[in-house]
């Protein structure tokens, strides 16, 4: 769908087939960091959750698989502890009771933000057609388990983008 995502087929087949390394197929990533990323659609849908009050939301019911950052960190951990086991193997990680739709996750948000509006728009596309749903079950299998819910990372963008707007986002964000 995109040179991205090509390159990253290529990087995958190219481990795969030397068998030398870990791969992993992150979910969407979610969570505050040093230099804000609100491209990403759960920390979007919450910084315009806290500054325009409304989501408009393209292909609604187009899902998703999410995991917060903090959750990556641990898994590059476990996968240096873990080598052996899962070298030359392909991995997804996500939370799998997050394979969310748009709708769902505005609606998750609005439990924080209870005077979000939330409007579908039927007659535009999302440039980003991703929609598809992800089991994290191999992962998992290995004893990996995720520790931040799509609610912890509401509550922790939340504050953070509080902060960030009250000092003028000069030292937290490119915003």
């Amino acid at each position: 769908m995109s040179h991205y995502a090509v390159t990253k087929c290529d990087a995958e087949d190219y481990i795969l087939n030397n068998k030398s390394g870990v791969c992993l197929r992150l979910a969407t990533v979610f969570g505050s960091s040093a230099r804000m990323r609100t491209d990403l659609l759960v920390n979007d849908f919450v910084h315009k959750a806290i500054v325009d009050g409304y989501l408009v939301l393209f292909e609604s019911h187009f899902k998703r698989n999410y995991i917060h950052v903090r959750d990556i960190a641990r898994t590059f951990l476990f996968c240096i502890e873990n080598y052996d086991r899962m070298k030359g193997d392909v991995f997804n990680v996500g939370l799998s009771d997050a394979n969310l739709s748009k709708m769902e996750l505005a609606q998750t948000i609005k439990k924080f933000f209870h005077n979000l509006v939330i409007k579908e728009d039927d007659y535009k596309t999302d440039f980003d057609n991703r929609d598809y749903i992800v089991s994290n079950e191999k992962l998992e299998g290995l004893g990996w388990k995720p520790k931040y819910t799509i609610e912890d990372g509401i509550c922790e963008l939340k504050y953070a983008y509080e902060m960030i707007i009250k000092h003028n986002n000069r030292n937290f964000t490119n915003l």
